[in-house]
């Protein structure tokens, strides 16, 4: 159980490091604002016959720490139905880090694409069972998530990108079949 907590801090470990170097004007230089809209869909056999539908609609607002590391809060909006059961809808809410290995919007950068890693901690009533490979969505209140990105992000104008990512969600604490979740999502973010 502790491993868990454990993973995300020792991967942080060498970016909060690296924050010792950095000028005193880093932390809090910048704020990244953000919105992404992500869709997971699956079927047994034809997509008329056994399905399930997810929508992820996330929002996220965070500071900067060090040049290239962000952190803040975040929620989220799931809207999920499958064959038998009609659309619900469910939240979740939490924390998230960025580490960016190439970052788009600083000033004196050249590049305009960017790539990063997010991971964080995040708890809501988004629950699913996993039954003959179709899930079945439910609520209950304190389900923990932590969620891993890799994503890349390309700069449009100045302070303003669009987001690529891949998002993959373990979930309290069973194996991937059963209680991973994982989705592609697109969005865009503002850094000022």
């Amino acid at each position: 159980m502790r491993i868990k907590f454990l993973l995300p801090m020792l991967l942080l470990l060498p970016c909060l490091l690296q924050a010792q170097d950095k000028p005193k004007r880093a932390f809090g230089d910048r704020l990244l604002l953000g919105i992404h809209y992500g869709f997971d869909e699956d079927y047994v056999g034809t997509r008329d016959n056994q399905y399930e539908v997810a929508h992820y609609t996330g929002l996220r607002a965070g500071i900067s720490i060090t040049r290239h590391l962000y952190a803040g809060i975040q929620s989220q909006f799931v809207r999920a139905y499958n064959f038998e059961t009609p659309a619900q809808n469910f939240y979740m809410a939490g924390l998230w880090a960025r580490y960016y290995l190439l970052h788009p919007a600083m000033q004196e950068s050249s590049n305009r694409l960017g790539i990063f890693l997010e991971s964080g901690f995040m708890m809501g009533n988004y629950a699913f069972e996993n039954r003959n490979t179709v899930e079945y969505y439910f609520e209950r209140s304190g389900n923990w998530y932590i969620p891993n990105v890799l994503g890349a992000e390309f700069r449009v104008w100045r302070k303003l990108t669009l987001e690529a990512g891949l998002n993959l969600y373990y979930n309290n604490g069973g194996n991937w079949d059963q209680q991973g979740f994982g989705y592609f999502s697109v969005g865009t973010n503002w850094h000022w």
